[in-house]
């Protein structure tokens, strides 16, 4: 380390072959400073840099480093936010390319996944004529959604309707990034009453919801399967005859099997997008459906999930760029 900020700064502009690799890393959190606080933990866990005999050193020269950037930053006028355009460009074209590459990825699994399968099938007919055994009659290939069917009966699964289901108390249906629950009057007991908002108990929480009339046991009261977002979740009355509620879901990859904790559950891999083919979605959201659909196939084979597979790319591609490092000794999780 240089005590000097100006020979710092020289120095960390001849790495910016490293830029990618940065990038990808900061990505993965929610703002830059926790992507520095990630550096900085990692420099005092498994180096000497600031705990070592030249910690208030480094510490100085991080200090210098600091105030000479404030002052350039002062001193950058109109200039100060081409940098950050740059940066933010080459973040897009980032994203772009790692979307085009985890979209490959995704058919090549697909094509793996099929080979084996036949592969299997093969090594199974031969092992059946070695025995002598007698060959079966081809069976119809199974569909994955006859298995599934399978699946429902034996863990009691619901089909899904519309990509949701109908209680006694509510009827849902959902997309990947919000749910519907629709409550009529006659489930409220007030069959034949126009609704009206003042007559009614609504109480939306990040993870919890609550439904009745006024003086009354609440219909519905209890814990959401997953989190929604308060500031885009709304309740309207629809011909003073049902509540309609539009949840938006903090996760907007992830299908719920169910709207409230306890209630019946559907069988989210039966789940069709919108109804509709992948080749009528929109780009985003095909990309996104697609990335799903993946993620539920890997786990099914107890195989890395996209996201998994992204982290121990890039894990892999920063213990190549540092051979000094040795990790030998390192668990992973």
């Amino acid at each position: 380390y240089s005590s000097s900020p100006a020979k710092s700064l020289r120095t960390n502009t001849m790495e910016a072959k490293y830029d990618d690799t940065l990038f990808a890393m900061m990505q993965q959190h929610p703002s830059e400073m926790d992507f520095l606080n990630t550096i900085f933990g990692f420099l005092q866990r498994r180096t000497q840099c600031f705990n070592g005999p030249k910690a208030e050193t480094n510490f100085q020269t991080l200090i210098n480093t600091l105030t000479y950037q404030l002052k350039e930053y002062k001193n950058a006028g109109p200039k100060k936010g081409s940098v950050a355009d740059e940066d933010d460009k080459k973040k897009a074209e980032l994203d772009a390319q790692r979307k085009k590459e985890e979209l490959a990825k995704q058919a090549e699994a697909r094509k793996k996944e099929q080979a084996e399968r036949e592969e299997a099938r093969k090594k199974k007919e031969a092992e059946a004529a070695a025995n002598g055994e007698p060959e079966k009659p081809k069976e119809p290939e199974k569909k994955e959604d006859d298995d599934d069917d399978d699946d429902e009966e034996s863990k009691g699964l619901a089909k899904p309707v519309h990509n949701g289901g109908i209680t006694d108390r509510y009827t849902w249906t959902q997309t990947l990034s919000e749910l519907q629950v629709s409550v009529s009057a006659e489930q409220l007991g007030l069959a034949g009453t126009p609704l009206k908002a003042k007559m009614l108990d609504v109480d939306i929480k990040k993870k919890a919801l609550k439904v009745g009339v006024k003086g009354k046991e609440p219909l519905i009261n209890g814990e959401l399967h997953q989190q929604v977002k308060l500031e885009n979740s709304i309740w309207t009355i629809e011909d003073s005859s049902r509540v309609v509620f539009t949840l938006e879901k903090v996760n907007g990859m992830e299908w719920w099997k169910t709207v409230m904790v306890g209630d019946p559950e559907i069988n989210t891999r039966k789940v069709e997008p919108e109804n509709s083919s992948l080749s009528d979605l929109d780009g985003d959201t095909r990309q996104t459906v697609e990335k799903m659909m993946f993620d539920q196939r890997q786990k099914a084979m107890g195989l890395p999930t996209s996201e998994e597979q992204k982290k121990q790319e890039m894990l892999a591609k920063f213990m190549e760029q540092h051979p000094e490092m040795d990790f030998s000794k390192c668990k992973f999780n």
